[in-house]
């Protein structure tokens, strides 16, 4: 039986050492062939608003060494409350979006955001002033601005310039109400088209506001301000019924839709605006008509850099660098309609004859932007404010109290 089977062991042992050769010769070889490298760093960014898959795509070309994860909120106060949540228990990402309306003094005061001083440290390019003023607090910018937003009035122009003769006065708000008067005069297609309403979009405290800011004034004229503002909001509510009550949700979908004549929404609407009526019919766009207010105010988003460790706060200081460079802050005005942050490249987009003229009106209104000063108690004052004008919308004799206490 020996003698029979030592020809089977003969074969395995061939086997055995080929492979042992094959093993080490080309494996060797393919030791030695370049492999793809692994990303170096990972740097885990939080957003809420559009527009940031094209931002990532260039940021991944320039640094293919960073991993970059994106986690998307529905809203930025979702976002603002789970980041609070996350710095408590140490989790939080690197890079995060903020907006102006609230919440940088509460993210300052906890510790876990660099100033900007430590972020931009290769240098920090010329910004918009009012921008950058939308996120200091105690004398320290604590968010890097990368676009901004002003609250304007869209309009259809075909019915309003029929009505008035011409091109609609829309300067001030008694303006306003009197061309949407004349579209609430029957016989006629506007009455039953809606043509004489006019919606205002979900982000109220800030409209309210941008109808009577005024910087740097004392408690008493800006009380005032506020109470005229909520007074006007009341009047376009039930005596003229100007605005259907409670339906801000909905409100540039009604104006794309043509159920409202005018819109009060951000100019970083305009894109949206424009790609979803098409030809359907014309329309155009005023400043924030006149009421009490002494100056415009934005509406700034912005990047926040948590601390972290230094392979990744390095590639946090990468992207910022990257959604700040010129090319970047070109793109997010063309696609997403963000006001670019830097004085040089609002200087080069004036100077370009191909500029539209819906444009050009909005980067004319920049000079007259103040940016508002951040308040610990800002969230709970926006809240306060939604509360307050849902409850005048909804009752045309709800008293306005405190006002000092609203956004």
């Amino acid at each position: 039986m020996k003698l029979r089977t030592w020809p089977v062991w003969l074969v395995l042992g061939c086997i055995a050492a080929g492979a042992l050769v094959y093993g080490l010769t080309y494996g060797k070889l393919s030791e030695d062939e370049p492999q793809p490298s692994a990303p170096s760093a990972s740097l885990s960014i939080w957003v809420y608003s559009k527009g940031w898959e094209d931002v990532v795509r260039a940021f991944g070309q320039s640094y293919p060494q960073i991993d970059v994860q994106i986690r998307s909120f529905r809203s930025y106060e979702q976002l603002y409350t789970e980041l609070l949540a996350s710095i408590s228990a140490g989790a939080a990402p690197q890079l995060a979006e903020i907006h102006s309306f609230y919440g940088i003094a509460q993210f300052a005061a906890t510790g876990a955001v660099l100033p900007v001083g430590n972020v931009l440290t290769a240098g920090k390019p010329a910004f918009l002033p009012a921008f950058s003023a939308a996120f200091r607090y105690r004398d320290e910018d604590w968010a890097v601005p990368f676009g901004g937003s002003v609250p304007v009035l869209y309009y259809r122009e075909e019915p309003f310039k029929r009505l008035a003769g011409g091109a609609p006065a829309l300067g001030t708000w008694e303006e306003v109400r009197q061309t949407l008067s004349l579209a609430k005069e029957p016989p006629g297609e506007e009455v039953s088209k809606g043509y004489g309403t006019i919606t205002v979009d979900k982000e109220l405290p800030w409209f309210l506001a941008s109808l009577s800011y005024a910087p740097k004034e004392s408690d008493g004229p800006a009380a005032e301000r506020m109470q005229s503002a909520l007074e006007l909001w009341r009047n376009l509510t039930h005596e003229s019924q100007l605005m259907k009550p409670l339906q801000h949700d909905k409100a540039v979908s009604d104006f794309i839709n043509g159920k409202a004549g005018m819109y009060v929404g951000s100019s970083d609407k305009l894109p949206t605006i424009e790609r979803y009526i098409g030809g359907k019919f014309s329309f155009d766009l005023a400043k924030l008509p006149a009421w009490k207010q002494e100056a415009l105010l934005p509406g700034v988003h912005g990047l926040a850099v948590l601390k972290s460790d230094p392979e990744r706060l390095k590639a946090a200081q990468s992207f910022v660098q990257e959604i700040t460079a010129p090319e970047t802050q070109s793109a997010l005005w063309n696609t997403v309609g963000l006001i670019p942050v830097r004085t040089d490249v609002i200087g080069k987009l004036e100077e370009e004859p191909a500029l539209s003229e819906r444009l050009r009106r909005i980067l004319s209104w920049l000079p007259s932007l103040v940016g508002r000063e951040p308040r610990y108690d800002d969230y709970e004052r926006w809240k306060r404010t939604e509360r307050m004008l849902e409850q005048i919308e909804l009752n045309p004799q709800e008293p306005a109290l405190d006002v000092g206490m609203l956004y």
